[in-house]
């Protein structure tokens, strides 16, 4: 009886046994008390040394972050790795500057490396397409949506990243502002296409005009591009009651600016963040702004891809459900 015999008789993947047997936690406890019930059944136990055999044969995975500033892709990438490491897994992790092409840097691995999967934290789907259709493996692109391509092997986990927008720039109106501002990245990048397009709606069914040469400044995703970026906008923009920024870290970066620039936040100025991170609750003023629940893209991601590499699984493309917070860094204008 060995663990491929055990996942076979409860219809599990070897991987969610292995999980089981090495008391990991992100298994439910429905499907722990199946591969339990198996293993009691046979009397299996797990032998020391041939899990110490199975570890130096571990299957090679390769995790391509975009973006080196990310504070919330830095987060996804340290619990990919906590939850990799009980599994017969390796994973070669690659950091791109975020002006990289994901897909032709992939591709290029792909072809020297041959791992089983990939999974991409950040990143547009535009970009995994031409050569990169040549990478005939299970991939996830977690953070952004993939389903436009129609591909046989890429998956996608994100929330709604257009909803989330347009949801943070009604709030700031609904709060009275119409001079608003935004901190974003380069147009470039799908993700932040597809974030602006969202914010522009709002503007738009508010009957807002947006002059984006005066009123929008690129970025990098970190506290440090939120404050130069934020110098550079009030310079275009020195009437500006309001900033959507696309990060927390963008957000928490210009905050700091701005108080020291001698503005108060949001009696001055009002900021909207974007991700969610724990430092935000924190932050003073405690920042106003969309929650990614950065466990669960995780872990689904992975579960995705895993599925699809033992179990051969069709591509799938699931929307987390984001969380509106709102804290203290927006002021309601009268």
């Amino acid at each position: 009886m060995t663990i491929k015999d055990i996942a076979k008789e409860c219809g599990c993947a070897i991987g969610t046994v292995s999980r089981v047997l090495n008391n990991h936690p992100d298994v439910s406890d429905k499907t722990r008390e199946k591969v339990m019930a198996v293993v009691e059944k046979h009397g299996f136990v797990l032998n020391a040394n041939a899990k110490q055999l199975k570890s130096q044969e571990r299957k090679n995975l390769v995790i391509i972050v975009k973006g080196t500033s990310s504070t919330l892709l830095n987060s996804l990438l340290e619990m990919l790795q906590k939850k990799l490491e009980p599994l017969p897994y390796n994973a070669n992790v690659v950091i791109l500057d975020e002006h990289d092409n994901e897909g032709v840097n992939a591709t290029r691995i792909y072809f020297e490396q041959k791992p089983l999967g990939i999974i991409f934290l950040g990143g547009s789907a535009d970009k995994l397409t031409g050569d990169f259709e040549k990478v005939h493996v299970p991939s996830v692109l977690i953070s952004n949506q993939a389903d436009s391509l129609g591909s046989q092997y890429i998956s996608s986990v994100s929330i709604d990243n257009f909803e989330a927008s347009f949801f943070s720039a009604k709030y700031l109106i609904d709060n009275g502002h119409t001079k608003i501002g935004v901190i974003g990245g380069s147009m470039e990048s799908g993700l932040t296409t597809i974030r602006y397009k969202g914010f522009l709606k709002a503007m738009n069914e508010a009957g807002l005009d947006f002059d984006f040469e005066k009123s929008y400044q690129a970025s990098s995703f970190s506290f440090e591009g939120g404050q130069e970026a934020l110098e550079k906008l009030l310079k275009k923009n020195p009437e500006i009651t309001a900033i959507y920024t696309m990060s927390d870290a963008m957000a928490i970066g210009a905050c700091r600016k701005l108080e020291d620039m001698g503005h108060k936040v949001p009696q001055d100025i009002s900021i909207v963040g974007f991700d969610g991170l724990a430092i935000a609750n924190f932050y003073c003023p405690r920042l106003t702004t969309i929650k990614q629940n950065a466990q669960e893209l995780a872990q689904e991601g992975l579960s995705i891809l895993l599925d699809s590499i033992e179990n051969k699984a069709s591509p799938c493309h699931k929307i987390i459900p984001f969380e509106f917070i709102a804290g203290e860094s927006v002021k309601k204008l009268r």
